[in-house]
């Protein structure tokens, strides 16, 4: 029979009361049973660990050098024993699409080399909620400008546009940024990256519809109430039989950032942000 942890302690607690019912009650156990733990233990080392002539058990030089060892040892082995608490999962945010390959691919790295749960949030509005504390960091496409929140450039890709299938740009092979300028435009105005004044001045388009999240943009787009502009990864993700996505020429590129708070962050947050600028794949190819 092999010695278990739980004799070890109804053993010292025996040595550190000496006395059986005291013993027990601290250990919550019968006194029978502790009487017959400590007999098993005495049976496997081989000699008297307790004397129990006297009213009161007291230990043999035997139990005395046993308890002298137990209690530097007892505690370090229960320690070592003890489960390794988790640390809390890192939520990361998203809105206006996330990037699968390389999200991914960086999530996969982190979980495997810190033994950390990543968790992909989707919360529709500017921030994707890191700016109050809702998620530990964010991908978010197009410029931050918040000093609380540390920001990163993660990738550039191009945009492209989106037209409903209806539309007489649907019929082109690509489109150009002016030409979406005399166009209606569809406005995400909870986390989209355009605005009619990055269009330059003499080709700005008027607001068609404006859309909360990305389904009520391309609802809007499949309906003909105006052209959109995504990065291409996005549209890539989003397929729609009504929406038509065209090459977009002379467009600024759709820039991507990893941004996560400048205090108090999460204690993995800054492998994450390596994690990303690190990804092998662009999010060019991200589908």
């Amino acid at each position: 029979m092999d010695v278990g942890l739980q004799q070890l302690r109804c053993f010292l607690t025996l040595a550190e009361e000496q006395h059986f019912t005291w013993a027990a009650e601290r250990l919550g156990i019968p006194q029978p049973t502790l009487s017959r733990t400590i007999r098993r233990l005495e049976d496997h080392v081989g000699c008297r660990l307790l004397d129990r002539t006297t009213r009161h058990p007291r230990l043999t030089p035997d139990g005395e050098r046993l308890r002298a060892e137990l209690q530097v040892l007892l505690p370090r082995l229960e320690a070592a024993l003890r489960p390794v608490p988790q640390e809390e999962p890192l939520s990361l945010g998203y809105t206006w699409g996330f990037p699968r390959r390389r999200g991914r691919d960086a999530i996969d790295l982190v979980e495997r080399r810190h033994h950390i749960l990543v968790q992909p949030v989707r919360r529709d509005e500017r921030l994707a909620g890191v700016h109050t504390g809702a998620v530990d960091a964010a991908l978010l496409w197009g410029p931050v400008e918040d000093p609380r929140l540390h920001t990163v450039e993660i990738a550039r890709e191009e945009r492209v546009a989106a037209v409903s299938v209806r539309s007489t740009l649907a019929t082109r092979s690509r489109v150009g940024w002016r030409d979406l300028g005399r166009r209606c435009l569809v406005l995400n105005t909870v986390s989209g990256t355009l605005a009619p004044g990055d269009w330059p001045a003499d080709a700005r388009p008027e607001i068609g519809a404006e859309a909360a999240n990305l389904d009520e943009y391309l609802h809007a787009v499949a309906a003909r109430r105006g052209v959109g502009v995504l990065p291409k990864s996005v549209a890539t993700q989003h397929p729609d039989p009504d929406v038509l996505y065209l090459p977009l020429t002379g467009a600024p590129p759709a820039v991507l950032h990893y941004v996560y708070p400048r205090t108090n962050p999460h204690p993995h947050a800054e492998n994450l942000s390596k994690a990303l600028r690190d990804a092998e794949r662009p999010v060019l190819q991200s589908a």
